[in-house]
This record gives C-alpha cells, structure tokens and sequence, in this order.
C-alpha cells in the first residue's frame, strides 16, 4: 500500500513540509481537523499553529541535526472551529544533512486536556505557595528513600539557604539545626516517623551571624508501603518571637516569685468564688500546717478571733467590687503567736474582661507596725521641739532629688510648708536666690564628693515673695551598704538676726564713710592756705595781701565748716547732712575750685581752660559742698593727667539745669573699673606715676553731694589710654 495512503488510513495528525517551511503532504486526518481540502490549498504551515507558539516550534526545528534527528514541542493547532488546542508535535528529519534540505515530518497527538490540567495544577500550587507565604509557613516533603527534601522558598529563607533551591539533603537540614539540639532533634524526628503519625518538634538553628532562631516542624509520616521507604510531608515556621515572649514571661514570673519571697510574702491565688489556694512553701513554714489544711476557707481558723468578722466582710465585699483591695489583721503563726499581716488581692481578668482568679500576697508586718509606732512617738516629740525651737527639718534624697520637708507654717515655700511637704530639687531651688544658689550646690558636693561630715550655709529665701536668710547646717546619711542615700538639713529663719547685724554693719560702715570722707576732704583747703602762707614769707612781691588773706578766710571757712560736720558725726552717721542752700553764681564756684587746683596744675605744668556763659548763671545750693563736688573732680583730672596734659571746664545752662562738664587726657579708665567709679574706695591701680592717688573716697563723696543737690553725674571714658 503507498505511504500517502497509509497516512490516510491512521487518525494522527500527520504533514510534512520542505527546507522553506512550505507544506508537502497532509494526510487526511490533518486535513479534516485543520479544514484544509487538500494540497491546492499549499503555504506556510505556520498557518496550522497558534502566532505564540510559532517561534518555539521554529527555535525546536533548529536543533535537528544527524546526532538529533527527532525533537518533541508542545504548541496549540488551529481546529476547523477556529478553537485551539494544544498538541504534542514530534518533529523527524527524514533526510539531508543537519536537516537543512530534507523533508522534515510532522506527527501532532493532541495532549489539550493533560496540558490543560497541569496549567490548573500549577495555578492551584502558586496560589498554596502564596497562602503559606502570607502564613510564613515553608512547606516540603522528605523522601527518605533518597534522602532528600522539596522545599518551598520560605524554607530555604527560614535556613539561610539559595531560594532556588527545591531540593536538598536530609543532611544538609539536619546540620542546620544548632549542636547541642541536633541528637534530640533526631531521635524525636525517627521517633515519630516509627510511629507513622503526625508529630511536632521546636528546635533551635544557627544563623550566618551566629543569632539563635527556634523553628517548630508538624508533620505526618506516611509510609507507602511496608517495604517501601516512608515519606514525610509538613510545614515549617519560625517561633523565635514566641519563644522570646515565653521565656520573659517565664522569667517575669520567676522575679516575682523570687522578689516576693524575698520581702517575706507569702503568695497565694484564689478562684473566681474566692477559694483560696497557697502557691508556695512558705505558708507551711509560717503556719507549720500542710498546704491541703490552708485551701478554700480553713485558713481563717489562723485569723484572730477578734478580726475574722471584718476579715470576711472586707473578702466578700472584694470579690462583688472586683477591684484591688488591701486588708490588716492579726493570724497566728506556728509558735502560737499573732502577727499582725498585711494582704492585698488583685482580680486577673481575661481579655474580655472576665473574671479567672485572684492573685495576692500576705506579708507580716508586726516589726514594722512597732518601729512605725515608735518613729511616730519619736516624730510627735520631734515636731513639738521644731516647733518651739522654729527649726526646719530638711531630707534631700540623693537617688530621686526631691526634698521632704518637715516643719509647721505657711505652705508652698521651702522655708515654711505645711509639715511633710515634697517637692523636686528644681523647684526648691527656684526659690533660692539666684546668687546663693552655689552655696547650696557646694554644701552637696562638699558632703557627697569631699565627704565632709558636716557642713553649714546662709541662703536668702523668697517666702510669699519676701526675701528671708535661713541658716542651716547639713549632714549626710548613708545606708547599710555604705552609699550615700540622704542629706539631712536643720533650717532656721534668722531674717530678724541678719537684719539687725546688716543694719549695725551699714551703720558702721556708713559712719566709716563718713568719716574717711571728712579726712580726705581735710586736706583739699589746706594746699591754698599753704600756698598763702608761702606768699605771704615772701613780702609785697608776692601779690596781693588784700586777696591773699581772702583766699586764707574762703579756705579756712570751708575748714570751719567741714570742722563743724565732724561736731555732728552723730547726726550723719544716720544719713542727715543738712545742706545750707543759698543763691550762688555758678562762675564763683567754679572759679573758686579752679583757684584751689591752681598751684596743684602749675606743678605738673598743665593747661587749664574754662568756659562759663557771660550771662549770669545762679543756682541754689551749698557754696562749700559745691566747691567740694567740683575740687575732687578737679583733683582726679590733675593727679591722673600726665605732665603737660590739658584739663578743661564748660559750663552750659538752660532753663531748670546747670551743666558742668570737666574733661582731660589722663590715663582713662578700664571698662571693668568704669561701673564702680562712683563706690566708696574705688580707685584705678596704684603704680609710680599715681602716687599722689587719694583713697578712692572723693568721687564717692561727689555722688553723693550732687545727689542732694538734686542732680546727677556721670562719667564716659574710652579706656585706658
């Protein structure tokens, strides 16, 4: 029978096509499936395929050779229907070399179904990938014939592995698991494998970076024959943080436990009704009775008589309140003896709000409640003997810096709060004043750092916004370790104390001033009356006898009157220097002070100019106390204007004020010295070229005296130099 009509005869899809991809031969199957009538209808036989699937076909037919003469492809046809679908085509080089210029045939098995339905599987495995990937969960299968593992790419994530890795040694996994888990691991693993039912282990792996991650494994063990080798199918997750929040609470619960039998608690639990149950060995060892005699309500037998009817009425109004509550009373422990106990209860709910038991802690507190009887007895004396004695009692504890304070008076300050005041360190301080704030932070470091025993301090202390002084003195506590814990500080308000001693120093001091003021200015009248005298030896050509003896009587009148205020020292001691007020030229005082300075400036050979109005200037004031303000100013330009310096007076007026202004080109005057010129003593620095300086007490005296004569003075300089 010819080939072409045993090719009709099969119903496989079968065509041949040239080196140019031209169809020579379809059979008769081909041709009803395709809808072609026959070979008039010749072309490209890329019109029986699918456009997508035309590259892959032509890439397949590059690859026959002699060595590969046959090579299967996977491509959609077109059906007369106009549906595709996909066929298996086996592609066979019957001749030519490599396929180049031979017949190349063509046999399509129609595999739609088997392709459709692993495309379903595949979209069904993507879509369990992508569920266990939003789970975090690695899914695999052991074959423990082989000794391998599939995995999915969280598993090789959760194993620091490639990801595109799906298959992997047993081996491989079990290194991975940390060496001090790794037998137990195993043995747990064949262990359950043995027994072909699901199981779950927790073990710990080793990161690249050496950090420890917990992993739990359940799986099921399904063998698929009894001589066959089993395999095992499961999942695979990280529990690290699991494991990290069990084992704080784990260790939570211990530190609890630990610190409550360390203040000598002894802990309990109670359910919902109120059903009590010891959770510890320590009531056995305070009641001497076993725990099984304690639970439920038997432990009130141990209650003192006295106090079981308060006791239960305070239980049952604790478990209708479901809220924390505290309770005193007296139980007997196993010598017999009553101790006085201090119990609090605290309900534990769940989240939604339910109540699951109660949990408490009973504590004895007889040693306290005695040394707490005697700290009040001591505290009540304490307090009548601060009171009477005005002292207030400091403590700073140097762990929270706050301050409790212990004395009775007016409240919010830290002089006199009510009694027990607490207050933080920055507000205590806020009502210290700002410039003796050191003193207080010194006294802390003396006795903290220095570790003096004791200190003492002065402070001024805005109360109810007056200023008081409060002396003190402080020392330092430590505690049974040794570390220091608290400064304890006696306070007292001497206010009345320092006001009387500032005031006896004022008054010394002034008195002081006063009479160093009247010493210095002694001397200003006894240089012209010197200068006189020295004319006076010399005979008629000397000058003038008439204005000599009148310069002798201006002089030796403001030496009667400085003489007189010595006479009233009393009186100026207290401030009171009555000035004579009177009608004056203000040319005749400043002539007669430039008279003064006369012989003063033709030593030094100095140039002095003044100005005065031509218009006649009077003002009302003190003759001699005027002439003392403008000698001293004149007396400080000579003594600090070098040799051949220039000293100058201009005097201005308008209607209500007389302006004089006395300037030179002396030494100038430091930035620091310029604010106390004016202050009692206050002087520049004394060298060779200034020993002629007085005491610093003439401007001082100066401010003064215009200041009663109700004007003002003021001085400007550039600087030394």
């Amino acid at each position: 029978m010819p080939i072409p009509r045993i090719m009709d005869a099969i119903s496989l899809l079968v065509w041949t096509v040239d080196a140019n991809g031209e169809l020579t031969y379809i059979n008769k199957s081909a041709r009803l499936y395709s809808g072609l009538a026959g070979l008039s209808v010749a072309g490209s036989w890329h019109q029986l395929l699918a456009l997508d699937d035309v590259a892959a076909v032509e890439c397949a037919l590059l690859t026959l050779s002699r060595a590969r003469p046959e090579i299967d492809v996977d491509a959609r046809l077109r059906r007369q229907d106009g549906e595709f679908r996909w066929h298996c085509l086996h592609l066979q080089s019957t001749d030519g070399a490599e396929g180049a210029n031979g017949t190349i045939t063509v046999v399509a098995i129609d595999v739609d179904q088997c392709k459709r339905a692993w495309q379903l599987y595949e979209q069904s495995e993507a879509r369990l990938l992508s569920a266990f990937e939003a789970a975090q969960i690695g899914a695999w299968e052991w074959d423990l014939g082989t000794s391998t593992a599939r995995v999915t790419p969280l598993v090789c994530r959760l194993y620091e592995i490639d990801e595109a890795v799906r298959t992997v040694p047993l081996s491989l996994l079990r290194k991975k698991v940390r060496v001090d888990h790794r037998e137990r691991f195993s043995d747990e693993v064949a262990t359950a494998i043995a027994r072909g039912a699901p199981f779950e282990v927790d073990f710990p792996i080793c990161t690249e970076i050496g950090v420890t991650k917990w992993l739990r494994m359940r799986a099921h063990a399904q063998p698929e024959s009894e001589s066959a080798p089993s395999r095992v199918f499961g999942v695979t997750f990280d529990i690290s943080a699991v494991r990290a929040a069990e084992a704080s609470v784990r260790q939570s619960e211990r530190r609890y436990r630990e610190l409550a039998r360390t203040a000598g608690a002894l802990v309990w639990s109670a359910d919902a009704n109120g059903e009590m149950q010891p959770i510890d060995g320590e009531w056995e060892a305070f009641t001497g009775l076993p725990a099984d005699r304690l639970v439920g309500h038997a432990w009130m037998d141990l209650v003192h008589p006295a106090d079981r009817d308060s006791l239960s009425e305070t239980w049952r109004k604790t478990l209708r309140e479901l809220g924390p509550r505290d309770a005193t009373f007296r139980m007997r422990r196993e010598d017999g003896a009553y101790r006085t106990m201090y119990a609090r209860a605290v309900p534990l709910c769940d989240e939604r709000g339910v109540l699951d038991e109660w949990f408490g802690t009973t504590v004895d507190v007889t040693e306290r409640r005695r040394a707490q009887a005697i700290s009040d007895a001591r505290n009540i004396r304490l307090a009548v003997a601060t009171k009477a004695a005005s002292i207030t009692i400091v403590t700073l504890d140097l762990g929270s810096y706050v301050l409790s304070i212990e004395a009775p008076g007016r409240s919010g300050s830290m002089a006199s709060p009510t009694p027990n005041t607490e207050m933080s360190y920055a507000d205590a301080m806020s009502q210290v004043r700002a410039e003796d704030r050191p003193v207080l932070e010194q006294a802390i470091t003396r006795l903290t750092v220095k570790q003096e025993d004791s200190v003492n301090f002065e402070v001024r202390v805005f109360v109810s916004g007056e200023e008081h002084w409060m002396n003190g003195s402080a020392a330092l506590q430590r505690g049974q370790d040794g570390n220091a814990d608290v400064i304890v500080a006696s306070v007292s308000d001497s206010s009345a104390r320092k006001r009387m001693e500032l005031s006896l120093v004022d008054a010394d001091r002034r008195k002081d001033e006063f009479l160093a003021m009247l010493a210095h200015e002694l001397r200003n009248p006894l240089a012209p009356l010197r200068t006189v005298v020295t004319l006076l030896r010399r005979g008629s050509s000397a000058g003038d006898p008439r204005e000599l003896i009148a310069t002798m009587d201006r002089q030796i009148s403001h030496l009667t009157r400085l003489v007189d205020d010595l006479l009233e020292v009393s009186r100026i001691t207290q401030g009171r220097i009555v000035l004579k007020r009177e009608p004056i030229l203000i040319g005749t005082v400043v002539y007669g002070a430039v008279e003064s300075v006369g012989p003063q400036v033709q030593e030094q050979n100095q140039i002095l100019t003044v100005d005065v109005p031509r218009d006649t200037v009077w003002v009302c004031g003190d003759a001699t106390r005027m002439t003392q303000i403008l000698v001293n100013v004149l007396n400080n330009a000579c003594k600090y204007t070098p040799e051949g310096g220039r000293i100058e007076v201009h005097v201005s007026a308008d209607h209500d004020f007389v302006s004089v202004v006395i300037g030179d080109t002396g030494a100038g005057i430091s930035a620091d010295l310029l604010p106390r010129i004016f202050e009692l003593f206050s002087q520049g620095e004394r060298t060779l070229d200034r020993a002629k300086g007085g005491l610093g007490i003439g401007l001082s005296l100066v401010r003064k005296l215009v200041e009663m004569h109700e004007g003002s003075i003021h001085i400007q300089s550039a600087g030394p130099g």
